[in-house]
């Protein structure tokens, strides 16, 4: 529950501890960035750092009751609110109030984590607003997001947002290389495919991500074979699983951005996938770079649908039918 367990983050890191060593901790913050990007986690450590008796440079000192029972879960001054169901509902905001009005029961500040607060339906982000406009003062307030677009203006002007940006994939390898236990070359391809998200690096399964990546190149390479209702079918049960779709589609994203590397500099060294860079180099020799870049429009256009809920059938359709054609 220390800053220095976080890899990476500099800046937000930073500013968090300076504000505590100044004694300038805002009321509340807004923390956005990636899902799995180390947000939540560095929420904890600030929640750590405030109620710790032994905080040091790098916030709290980890081994204290409070520390503990804030790793743990079970600090009675701490409390970490998620979606019930797809929302977060009014009668939770309500409950977190009462809550905050209350003095602390055994640190110096209560804190709050709303963990997915664009998930605040309309009627719970206006009353929490309230407590953001009368905040008590010995509360703090961390609202963890990767859509802050999507809070009402009124509440993000209230908090003071720090962005955490994506993790170099350098980082995520040796991250990866370092607790995992891979080889340079598995490190570096789920590095690539986490996207700068540690929380996802550390649980992608080696094994799964080479079936599906396999999965889809056999999908793809084979669409313009298929009829339109072979193709309909294969959309439909792809579509049923959400977030695996999300998934195959940041792999496409990423085999042909190998296709066109190696197409354009010849370097193996350069590629996400090593093990696949004879196919890449036959892909490239059948395929136009137009076609490709075309694609890879087609996929981050599909995948950004798919972040603002679009139906993931008719995203799914009209992704396989237009890839499928010659």
């Amino acid at each position: 529950m220390s800053f220095a367990a976080i890899e990476g983050h500099d800046r937000p890191i930073t500013i968090l501890k300076r504000a505590l060593v100044n004694k300038t901790v805002a009321h509340a913050y807004l923390f956005s960035g990636e899902t799995g990007i180390g947000k939540k986690m560095a929420a904890l450590a600030l929640a750590a750092a405030v109620n710790c008796g032994n905080a040091g440079p790098d916030g709290g000192c980890g081994e204290c009751p409070s520390c503990r029972k804030v790793a743990s879960g079970g600090h009675p001054d701490v409390r970490i609110v998620a979606s019930d169901g797809d929302d977060i509902k009014i009668d939770q905001v309500r409950e977190l109030q009462a809550a905050l009005s209350l003095k602390p029961f055994e640190g110096v500040k209560k804190v709050l984590i709303i963990d997915g607060a664009e998930r605040m339906n309309a009627a719970s982000a206006n009353a929490f607003l309230k407590t953001l406009e009368e905040p008590p003062g010995d509360a703090l307030v961390i609202l963890v997001t990767p859509l802050p677009q999507s809070l009402l203006p009124t509440i993000r002007s209230r908090c003071q947002e720090l962005r955490f940006s994506p993790l170099p994939r350098k980082t995520l390898a040796g991250a990866l290389a370092r607790l995992r236990g891979f080889g340079e070359e598995d490190a570096r391809f789920l590095a690539a495919l986490a996207k700068g998200s540690m929380g996802r690096a550390l649980e992608m399964d080696l094994e799964r991500e080479r079936e599906d990546r396999g999965e889809l190149l056999a999908l793809w390479t084979g669409l313009p074979r298929m009829s339109s209702g072979e193709v309909l079918v294969r959309a439909d049960a792809l579509s049923k699983d959400r977030d695996r779709l999300e998934r195959l589609l940041d792999m496409g994203v990423a085999w042909l951005r190998d296709a066109m590397v190696l197409r354009e500099t010849g370097d193996e060294a350069l590629l996400v996938d090593g093990q696949a860079a004879e196919f890449f180099r036959q892909w490239g020799e059948r395929v136009s770079l137009q076609r490709m870049l075309a694609d890879m429009e087609l996929l981050v256009a599909s995948r950004g649908l798919l972040e603002r809920r679009v139906s993931a059938q008719l995203v799914t359709e009209n992704l396989l039918l237009k890839l499928g054609e010659g």
